[in-house]
């Protein structure tokens, strides 16, 4: 799959843009500030319905203007090759609209589209920017983010399993503080403890496969300098084979842990309060590594979950590249590049593009709100 033609209406510092990108993808240059991250972020926005900036919908809405407009014929196919299911390849339109009123319009060739469930991960993308570096040294919560993602666009029962205990864990810390009733309780522990089995379950299997494409990838880009690993940390965790079980003791532990979430106001233990725990030669990266190593870290850690989402969709991949390499040494930077070549659309966002693209991409100079190519 690759995106054939973007348009843009009024988009971040865009107020109409319409441009072709070849199969191969398109090299955006220009100084910070001129809108070329906008761009990565409309083309993130059409494959996932969500900002990657996690930017909300108004805030990338033109300036002074009421709405904006994102649209994308996207070939469902590499361009090179026959497609990999054998079946014929076809071109797909995809239509986002949305105002500073909160209202929402998604179309699929035409037809509405009625949820982000039915949206999001039919066009397989993965971003790699410079504020990746939070994924070592940030909170938790934006690897929880960066874990549901992934899988969300692997599996629509995980971002189903996600939802329903996204909503009871609200609905649950909303009563504290209104009523004591176990029975207001019991019905949303109870989604709680089913769904959150799904989630564990399906990261623990999904991120042991991530661990050790972390660690190759990271072997490949330090020229095995260093070592790399990753561990699931579980807020809750008991030593459980079966769902099931995990299930019940989890349901028990949140009706025995009622009053005292109740006296925090929150849910203290869950899947929502999950982790992951980066190493650098078994020593914690976010402590001991340098700022390139965690960088390499990061990159590695965006490569091994393309590798999955590629054995997942059988489909090739969309990579936007944000500048994501402009703290690695020379050799570092040389080979990551090669290791994304070919393997689908690459979209890169940078002042001055230091490393030699072997690839046929579209090259585009960026300027306030204008895109012109050669």
């Amino acid at each position: 799959m690759f995106l054939k033609k973007l348009r843009l209406l009024n988009f971040r510092s865009y107020g109409d843009l319409s441009i072709t990108f070849p199969p191969q993808g398109a090299l955006l240059e220009g100084l910070n500030g001129t809108g070329k991250t906008n761009l990565l972020e409309s083309i993130f926005l059409l494959c996932t319905g969500r900002s990657q900036r996690g930017a909300q919908r108004a805030a990338m809405i033109r300036h002074e203007e009421e709405a904006a407009f994102v649209e994308g014929d996207f070939f469902c196919g590499d361009g090179l090759r026959p497609s990999a299911s054998g079946g014929e390849d076809k071109t797909v339109n995809v239509a986002l609209g949305f105002g500073r009123d909160k209202k929402i319009v998604m179309k699929r060739d035409g037809a509405a589209v009625n949820s982000f469930s039915e949206w999001f991960g039919e066009r397989p993308v993965v971003s790699f920017g410079s504020d990746d570096l939070d994924l070592v040294y940030g909170a938790p919560e934006l690897r929880r983010r960066f874990a549901d993602m992934l899988i969300c666009q692997m599996d629509r029962s995980y971002m189903d399993a996600l939802s329903r205990y996204r909503k009871s864990l609200a609905c649950r810390n909303a009563l504290f503080g209104k009523t004591s009733d176990p029975l207001q309780f019991e019905v949303y522990e109870r989604e709680m403890a089913a769904a959150g089995a799904e989630l564990v379950f399906r990261r623990a299997e999904v991120l042991g496969k991530l661990s050790m494409h972390l660690s190759d990838f990271y072997a490949q880009i330090s020229e095995c300098r260093e070592v790399a690993g990753m561990e699931y940390e579980q807020k809750f965790k008991c030593d459980f084979n079966s769902k099931n079980e995990w299930k019940n003791v989890y349901l028990e532990l949140l009706g025995e842990r009622r009053i005292r979430d109740s006296e925090l106001g929150f849910t203290a233990y869950g899947p929502h309060r999950d982790d992951l725990r980066f190493f650098l030669d078994k020593k914690p990266a976010k402590t001991f590594a340098s700022q390139g190593q965690c960088r390499s870290f990061a990159l590695s850690l965006k490569l091994g979950s393309v590798l999955l989402l590629e054995q997942q969709k059988q489909d090739s991949m969309i990579f936007l590249i944000d500048d994501a390499v402009s703290e690695l040494d020379s050799g570092r930077t040389s080979r990551v590049y090669p290791l994304l070549e070919g393997r689908g659309q690459i979209f890169i966002a940078t002042p001055h593009c230091q490393v030699t693209l072997r690839e046929r991409v579209l090259k585009c100079a960026v300027e306030l709100g204008k895109v012109k190519w050669s």
